[in-house]
């Protein structure tokens, strides 16, 4: 490797400090000019026959955050990013040498980076949900008017017992305590095996008993929702209620989440990034099928019993559960 002279070091460092400096490579509304092609096309380093240039080095500081970016003021620094560049470019080098430029994991890689860039460069660069038209997002608020209202939700938990007079007893107990031993209570005596664990925790429901964040179909027992939206405030406490089959419960609501209607203002960013999304997805839909049509891939489906899958041991839970 030819190394720089001090003085082009001092010449290459003074060039790309005005850049951290600006915080950008190279002018983004407007195309370089003559002399700033001839100032990004300075050889600052060279590695066998690879040149690496001013520009090179200067879109690689224009990719830090500002933060990161204002640490190259110091020339200290900034040699430290150069020298890192020279050092890449040498395992490079190296590496290609030993033949892993032909390493399928190379490969795989090189493939998968290719199709990000692309579909960044081609699909998310060219437009942004900014380019969506207010006339497009007002026109979807109008339309789907249910998503941006959010119904009274409520919160509570329960102790499920197995006779009224259980219930009864259980309750009088809560009041003279003032609710601070249900948890205890629900932990200790509580039927409903889902629940106990969680202090009788049924989590946040509406009115007609759905569960929010939930699966369509989990639900909270009717008698216990329509108990649960009759009471006045949090920290009440309810009769016992009849849930059928000798089962009776005692509901305390724990916390109350009023309705919420939210405005076309404050809804704005949102549909305007689904939009955008859904613009996208069909711009890449589109695409798809063009290429198939060009390209008439042959897939042999049959062939896929040969792929060996190990099967757990254990059931797996799905994430962010």
């Amino acid at each position: 490797m030819k190394r720089c002279s001090a003085m082009r070091w001092t010449l290459c460092i003074s060039l790309l400090i005005a850049v951290a400096l600006t915080g950008r490579a190279v002018a983004e509304d407007s195309a370089p000019s003559p002399a700033d092609e001839k100032r990004r096309s300075k050889v600052f380093a060279t590695v066998g026959s690879k040149s690496i240039t001013v520009g090179e080095l200067e879109d690689v500081i224009a990719a830090r955050s500002p933060y990161a970016r204002k640490r190259l003021l110091d020339e200290e620094a900034l040699r430290e990013l150069a020298d890192a560049q020279v050092q890449r470019e040498l395992y490079y080098q190296g590496a290609e040498k030993l033949g892993y430029g032909d390493d399928p994991e190379v490969e795989r890689f090189v493939s998968q980076t290719m199709v990000k860039l692309f579909v960044r460069k081609e699909f998310e660069e060219t437009a942004t949900p900014d380019d969506v038209p207010a006339s497009e997002v007002a026109r979807y608020y109008e339309e789907h008017a249910d998503e941006f209202h959010r119904p009274e939700m409520r919160r509570a938990r329960h102790i499920l017992l197995g006779s009224k007079s259980e219930a009864a007893e259980v309750r009088k107990l809560l009041l003279e305590d003032d609710t601070q031993m249900f948890r205890t209570i629900a932990k200790e005596r509580s039927l409903d095996t889902e629940t106990k664990v969680r202090g009788g925790d049924l989590l946040y429901f509406t009115s007609d008993g759905a569960l929010v964040g939930r699966d369509s179909e989990a639900r909270v027992d009717d008698t216990l929702a329509k108990a649960a939206f009759a009471l006045k405030k949090t920290g009440e406490l309810s009769p016992p209620l009849d849930l059928g089959d000798g089962k009776w419960s005692v509901l305390e609501l724990s916390a109350i989440r009023p309705e919420r209607v939210q405005g076309l203002e404050e809804a704005d960013a949102g549909i305007r990034r689904k939009l955008w999304r859904e613009q996208r997805e069909a711009e890449l839909e589109s695409l798809i099928s063009k290429l198939r049509a060009e390209l008439e891939p042959e897939i042999h489906a049959e062939r896929l019993d040969a792929i060996v899958l190990e099967k757990p041991n254990e059931p797996i839970e799905p994430p962010n559960q």
